[in-house]
């Protein structure tokens, strides 16, 4: 038996999505986690939005390429009893549309030209961008190989029969 019956179903008998996979969604919805704290602190909103997006047209390209991200969470949020087909079909393939939004992020990051030849001179300055390339590669590997979250993408809570 691969996984535990007490642990890792729900009450309808479908596997519960992984932990890893929460933390790579928030991860690709960073833009607006940011954004949503920098509305919550009233002293300087653009002040705290400045330390991670320097341009405002930074800011708005990182919204646009993390909103395919809000699909997935929509997507998330609608696997429970009762749904349309549309969204059990959704969420069958949540996994490709994850990988795509991961490598979108990733061309963004490498079109921009923050991973440069002439910035990997300035290891402080690239050592960020790194780690965000390397999570985002990361999450593309995880949404294609991890098994369980495979497993868990193949079901869908269904109503229990009644006899």
């Amino acid at each position: 038996m691969r996984y535990n019956p007490f642990r890792d179903y729900d009450k309808y008998g479908c596997l519960k999505v992984p932990l890893a996979f929460y933390l790579g969604l928030a991860f690709l919805l960073r833009s607006y986690v940011i954004w949503v704290i920098a509305l919550s602190y009233r002293q300087d909103t653009g002040g705290l939005l400045s330390l991670f997006y320097p341009s405002r047209s930074e800011f708005t390209m990182a919204l646009l390429v993390g909103a395919p991200a809000l699909i997935v969470a929509v997507i998330v949020s609608l696997r429970r009893v009762g749904m349309p087909q549309l969204a059990e079909k959704a969420w069958h393939n949540i996994r490709l549309v994850m990988a795509t939004v991961a490598l979108a992020q990733l061309g963004y990051l490498l079109s921009i030209g923050r991973l440069s030849l002439h910035n990997l001179k300035h290891i402080f300055v690239t050592y960020p961008v790194i780690a965000e390339l390397v999570a985002l590669l990361l999450v593309t590997g995880y949404c294609v190989f991890n098994r369980r979250f495979i497993d868990a993408t193949r079901e869908f809570p269904q109503a229990p029969e009644q006899a």
